[in-house]
């Protein structure tokens, strides 16, 4: 019996986190790219991928638009031994969160802020954040420029960094991992992204 192949149409298309490591000449396809993680041994089997259970959930218990434009993040990175790790997760854009005003609970987050002489963040920090969607199993990620949205985070990293493991990555993100502890409520104030953190 031929296997049945993965039901993608509840995706829009790919993004990618570190395409800087990808070789010049790789086709940033999905079917490429795992190709070629797979042959360079940095795919070792279907955890790292968008698979399985996670697309029968998506496909079956959200109810996901396609207006909604979910992706697949394909992140390729770099550990602190300077080795190549690959994972792929379910993208939700940050303005498709704020449009159902998400009640999420955050895994990780990472900042690159970006400091003027005047030690003032301009409005290009960018925001990338793993989380747990309601209901699901799984977990999603999401990114945002939102100013409001990166300097609530940012003040949150400053007070509570000691509690919990934080690092900066070789690609310049200074990172924080709290496993689910903040809780995220994501809304609109008039036409600004805003975002309520409890712990």
């Amino acid at each position: 019996m031929k296997k049945k192949k993965p039901d993608y149409s509840i995706f829009s298309g790919l993004v990618f986190w570190g395409s800087e490591h990808f070789p010049g000449n790789l086709r940033l396809s999905i079917n490429d790219i795992r190709e070629w993680a797979y042959k360079n041994k940095i795919l070792l089997d279907e955890s790292q991928i968008v698979v399985g259970e996670i697309l029968y959930e998506l496909n079956n218990c959200f109810k996901f638009k396609p207006e909604d434009k979910l992706s697949i993040l394909m992140h390729l990175y770099q550990d602190e031994k300077g080795e190549l790790n690959y994972l792929e997760y379910p993208y939700i854009p940050v303005k498709t969160l704020f449009k159902h005003q998400a009640k999420i609970e955050i895994v990780y987050w990472q900042m690159l802020p970006k400091i003027t002489n005047s030690g003032i963040s301009r409005a290009d920090d960018e925001l990338r954040f793993g989380f747990l969607y309601p209901g699901a199993t799984f977990e999603f990620a999401s990114m945002s420029y939102a100013k409001v949205v990166f300097k609530k985070f940012f003040d949150l990293f400053n007070s509570i960094q000691n509690e919990y493991d934080t690092k900066v990555l070789p690609n310049g993100f200074t990172d924080i991992t709290v496993d689910g502890s903040i809780k995220a409520k994501l809304f609109k104030t008039g036409q600004f992204h805003d975002v309520e953190l409890l712990r």
